[in-house]
C-alpha cells in the first residue's frame, strides 16, 4: 500500500502536458471523429504534438470558436516534416482573444532554442494570430490567417477587437479568405468579414472546390496547408 500511495503521489506531481498527445497517433480518416476530441480535451495552453522530436523550427496551430479538432489533423500531418515540431494551442474561445495574447507568449517564450515559428490561425483562431503581429520580436515568425474574420463588427462591439496596422519586421504575414457565399460562418452576413486594408500581407482566395467538394470554412486548413507544403 505505501508503494502505491507512493506512485500515485509521484503522479499527482507530474506536469499533465508530458501526457499530450502526439500528432501521428491522431487518425484522420476513419477515426477522425475520436482524434479531434482527443485535441479539444487537452487543458488549456500550448501542447507539444511531437515531445520526442528536437527542433529549432515550430508549427503553432490555433483553432477557432466551436472547433471539433479533426479538421486539424490531416493539415498539421500534411505540413510537418522532420526540421519542424508541431504545438496546438488550446484556448478558451468563450473569451476575448486579447486575453489569451499573455500567456500564449510566456509559454512561446519558454520554449528554447527556436529559430523559426509558423503559425497557422483558423477563423477566430485567426484573429488571436493576427494580434501576434506586434508581439513576437527578432524570431523568423510567418502568421497565416485561415477563413479568418478580421474585420468582424461583432468583435470590435463587445471585445474591442481592432485589427493591428503594423507588424514587426520579422514578421511574414498571409491571409487566406474562402469565397463567402460556400463559407457557411460567413454566407449569411451582409458584408465579407474576411476582408481588411494590411499592407505588407499577401492575399490568397481559395478556390470554390477541393477534391471536387464545395471548399468551405473547416477543410480551408487542409487546402491552406498544401499549398503551404509545396511552396516549401
Amino acid at each position: 500500500m505505501k508503494i502505491y500511495l507512493f506512485f500515485a503521489s509521484a503522479l499527482l506531481l507530474i506536469p499533465f502536458k508530458l501526457f499530450s498527445l502526439n500528432l501521428y497517433d491522431l487518425d484522420p480518416y476513419e477515426e477522425y471523429l475520436s482524434s479531434g476530441k482527443k485535441l479539444m480535451n487537452l487543458e488549456f495552453g500550448l501542447h507539444d504534438l511531437e515531445s520526442q522530436e528536437r527542433s529549432t523550427e515550430i508549427l503553432i496551430a490555433i483553432h477557432g470558436r466551436d472547433s471539433r479538432g479533426f479538421e486539424w489533423i490531416y493539415p498539421l500531418q500534411t505540413i510537418d516534416n522532420n526540421k519542424t515540431k508541431t504545438y496546438f494551442l488550446r484556448w478558451d474561445t468563450t473569451k476575448c482573444p486579447q486575453k489569451a495574447i499573455p500567456d500564449l507568449m510566456k509559454e512561446i517564450s519558454e520554449i528554447e532554442n527556436v529559430e523559426k515559428i509558423t503559425i497557422l490561425g483558423h477563423s477566430y483562431g485567426g484573429i488571436l494570430s493576427s494580434l501576434l503581429l506586434n508581439e513576437i520580436e527578432i524570431i523568423d515568425t510567418d502568421i497565416h490567417v485561415i477563413a479568418a474574420p478580421l474585420a468582424s463588427t461583432d468583435l470590435k462591439r463587445y471585445c474591442g477587437y481592432i485589427h493591428p496596422t503594423t507588424k514587426n519586421t520579422n514578421i511574414s504575414y498571409h491571409q487566406w479568405r474562402t469565397i463567402k457565399k460556400f463559407d457557411f460562418a460567413f454566407s449569411s452576413l451582409n458584408y465579407d468579414p474576411q476582408i481588411i486594408e494590411f499592407e505588407g500581407s499577401s492575399v490568397t482566395r481559395l478556390p470554390q472546390q477541393y477534391n471536387g467538394k464545395r471548399l468551405g470554412h473547416l477543410w480551408s486548413i487542409s487546402w491552406v496547408a498544401e499549398n503551404i507544403e509545396m511552396s516549401r
